[in-house]
């Protein structure tokens, strides 16, 4: 008698195949990972840290310096006060007034003019320029500006005429500096008129350029005062300009020129 097989009766459970153990990474992988995570994370930080960082220098680097002033005039007390400045040109006068501001701290409205020194009268000032700034609420009620804030404003029609104390004194310093260097004066007259003829002598296309042929040999004559090496060459290369070219013989023929009629001495 042969067996049957015996049907599936309800309610009883069907064998399910044992399931996969779960895969796990091991634990240097995972660690590994968070290193990575948190590398990248701090090289985006540095690199955000040296933008930020190289923008300040280059917006430090972008303010202005302010040249030489004077207050002449400040008033030290009151809700409303006057800073009088002086100056000596035209010049950056908002780096002037922005420096000038950056030191008012206390509490009021403070009203800034910047006059030149030069060019006023006893009754009227030479004004170049006048501000304003609020430090405080009082200072933003005096004003009428935020607290904080300034507001500027320059005269454009106006100058600043150099004084001729200080111009004479420019002008003894920048002789005394090209003396120093072995530089000669401009020669002006019958004295530039004989070193452009002394030059036609050796090179005649060098003086179809008059200024430059002057230039040339005031820069010269620094070389010969400074007992520099390779004269005749370095003379060769300073009448070489435009269309005119001299040789390095010409060139020693130059300096020979220009110490025999005493034009580098200095």
């Amino acid at each position: 008698m042969s067996h049957q097989p015996h049907p599936h009766q309800p309610g009883w459970a069907v064998p399910q195949p044992p399931r996969p153990p779960k895969k796990t990474r091991p634990a240097a992988l995972v660690g590994i990972g968070c290193l990575g995570i948190v590398f990248m994370a701090t090289v985006v930080s540095a690199l955000t840290s040296l933008t930020g960082g190289d923008s300040n220098d280059k917006s430090d680097k972008a303010a202005a310096k302010a040249p030489r002033y004077e207050i002449v005039e400040q008033d030290t007390s009151g809700n409303k006060r006057n800073v009088v400045v002086e100056v000596d040109s035209t010049k950056s006068l908002k780096a002037v007034f922005d420096d000038v501001t950056g030191k008012l701290t206390e509490e009021a409205g403070y009203y800034v003019v910047i006059n030149c020194s030069t060019g006023g009268t006893d009754d009227v000032d030479n004004r170049l320029a006048n501000g304003q700034k609020a430090v405080g609420s009082m200072g933003a009620a005096t004003t009428g500006l935020e607290d904080g804030d300034t507001e500027f404003s320059t005269n454009p029609d106006r100058t600043c005429p150099v004084d001729p104390a200080d111009e004479a004194k420019e002008e003894a310093d920048r002789d005394a500096a090209a003396k120093a260097a072995g530089l000669p004066p401009e020669p002006t007259g019958a004295k530039r008129q004989e070193l452009l003829d002394a030059i036609e002598a050796v090179n005649p296309d060098a003086v179809r350029h008059e200024d430059k042929a002057v230039d040339a040999a005031r820069n010269q004559c620094s070389a010969i005062n400074g007992e520099a090496n390779r004269l005749d060459w370095l003379a060769a290369q300073r009448f070489t300009y435009k269309d005119v070219t001299t040789t390095e013989a010409q060139g020693k023929q130059i300096n020979a020129a220009l110490k025999r009629i005493g034009f580098c001495d200095v």
